[in-house]
């Protein structure tokens, strides 16, 4: 008896696929890097910094050998030459030889040594 009961909504399925699904799009939306985030713009309508309102990760170089972080949640990889920090966008790595962390607060972090590389993660 079971043999006899067989679904038919996969030949259903292929038989009518034009007209079931002809107003879904299966592509992925995927939003411009040139439009701005709600934050972004609620902020420049305000004429408050970005930073303020998304909490943005605010990185400052002073030449070669000085870095300051502002606005990170916590250190990743702390090494010698490599420095992971996250922030509340994403990942901050710093590269270098003899890095060093002078200090960190709750909200800063002064980074010391041979700077090389800064890139997001």
């Amino acid at each position: 008896m079971k043999d006899n009961l067989k679904s038919s909504h996969d030949k259903f399925k292929k038989l009518n696929k034009d007209r079931l699904y002809r107003g879904i799009s299966r592509k992925k939306k995927v939003k411009s890097c040139l439009s701005p985030t709600y934050l972004e713009e609620l902020s420049n309508r305000l004429h408050l910094p970005a930073d303020i309102l998304a909490g943005a990760p605010v990185i400052t170089a002073t030449g070669r050998n000085e870095v300051r972080v502002e606005n990170y949640k916590g250190i990743i990889e702390y090494t010698e030459n490599l420095i992971k920090v996250q922030t509340k966008i994403c990942k901050v790595c710093i590269e270098g030889k003899h890095l060093n962390i002078l200090y960190f607060t709750e909200d800063e972090m002064r980074i010391t040594g041979h700077i090389q590389t800064i890139y997001y993660g």
